[in-house]
């Protein structure tokens, strides 16, 4: 399937979950359709990414990408210009609450929508950030794209929700997460000598340190109250990038365990660290108030772990019935099923299977055929509009 597909892809501090996204389609498309030609505006962080890990797509580095509120100058008022003569078929932008499609330009515009959390979390943004997402970029999303894909059922259905999107939307999964490169046999050693952790002796909350959106307090609260009813030895391992509420966070963290005994946050690790940590953990926690899709659900199941995760966002349409589920927001049920997961070897093992059956459901080739039919899609529609 021969066609030009130009995108948008500025990178601020690698995060989580969007970057991996945007960069495992790519990598996928270009894999099973050689015919297509990518063109990447880009930032400079991002087009060093690229060239490493997508080395086929071009990529054109845009000065004022470099910073998040120049990009939208560029978007609404430079932009046309260098797509116009740029001429792809289509154009995508990989995430429509942080960029939009530029003001009349003529390629259609494929958007997708990756979560709508700052229409359900009080507080998941600073209000800058907020305010950039909810004013400028996600009204020009709706505006001027000719066809949108969202990540999950749950996010397509916030989009007619809050948006009032409601034709035009290909629900397209994403695939699991590809760190797998855990330690092995030599797993277990690998973080007794680095972080001095003992195999299935702890919980790992993997993810940014967004407070509130990850639900990181609840998990605190859960381990406060149960207090001296703490499972005897276990630990809580965190892991991600800095999030919003980074400094709450580990406010609380050294509140509520002062000698570091019981919590310990190891900030972003790398690849080895991180495969060997879900590897080994006694289950895969995820507390958030709101996810748009869950990867760490995917690659718990993938490493053979149990997942405990809230009802929150998309987390039950990607787990299924493969996860421990507890009530969005509630640390007394949290609390109380790191207890019976700690405690319950056979409800483990239950899980680990359910998870084994329940993660083919999810490719990067399901993926990027999903987003080839949404660019296709659009490309046709806007011929068919030309026409008539």
């Amino acid at each position: 399937m021969k066609m030009h597909v130009a995108a948008l892809y500025a990178l601020y501090g690698r995060r989580a979950g969007a970057e991996m996204f945007f960069e495992k389609t790519v990598e996928t498309i270009s894999r099973l359709f050689p015919d297509v030609k990518w063109t990447v505006f880009c930032n400079r962080e991002a087009e060093a990414v690229l060239r490493q890990v997508c080395p086929g797509v071009e990529a054109i580095h845009v000065p004022l990408l470099d910073n998040q509120f120049k990009k939208a100058f560029w978007l609404e008022f430079l932009a046309r210009k260098r797509v116009k003569a740029l001429a792809p078929d289509v154009f995508w932008n990989p995430s429509g609450c942080n960029s939009f499609p530029g003001r009349g330009w003529p390629p259609p515009t494929v958007t997708t929508f990756l979560d709508l959390g700052e229409y359900r979390v009080k507080g998941k943004y600073d209000f800058k950030r907020t305010v950039f997402r909810k004013r400028i970029c996600i009204p020009r999303s709706v505006r001027r794209s000719a066809a949108f894909t969202a990540i999950s059922r749950f996010t397509a259905e916030d989009m007619a929700r809050f948006l009032d999107v409601r034709e035009g939307v290909a629900v397209v999964h994403c695939g699991p997460a590809t760190h797998r490169q855990g330690g092995g046999a030599d797993a277990g050693r690998l973080l007794k000598d680095r972080h001095g952790l003992e195999p299935r002796r702890y919980f790992f909350v993997p993810g940014r340190t967004d407070f509130i959106g990850k639900g990181l307090d609840l998990i605190l609260e859960a381990h406060d109250r149960l207090g001296a009813d703490w499972p005897e030895g276990i630990q809580l391992v965190f892991v991600g990038p800095e999030g919003d509420g980074h400094p709450r966070f580990m406010d609380r963290l050294r509140a509520s365990d002062p000698e570091g005994r019981q919590l310990m946050y190891l900030g972003r690790v790398e690849d080895e660290i991180l495969g060997a940590l879900y590897q080994e953990c006694l289950a895969t926690v995820l507390p958030s108030r709101f996810e748009g899709f869950g990867f760490p659900v995917l690659e718990a199941m993938g490493y053979g772990v149990p997942v405990l995760c809230s009802d929150a966002g998309s987390l039950p349409e990607v787990a299924g019935e493969a996860a421990l589920l507890f009530p969005s927001g509630d640390a007394g049920a949290l609390a109380a099923n790191l207890r019976r997961l700690a405690a319950d070897p056979a409800l483990r093992t239950q899980l680990v299977e359910r998870g084994r059956d329940r993660l083919p459901q999810f490719s990067w080739e399901k993926c990027a055929r999903g987003m080839m039919a949404a660019f296709a899609g659009a490309v046709r529609k806007a011929g068919a509009a030309a026409e008539g």
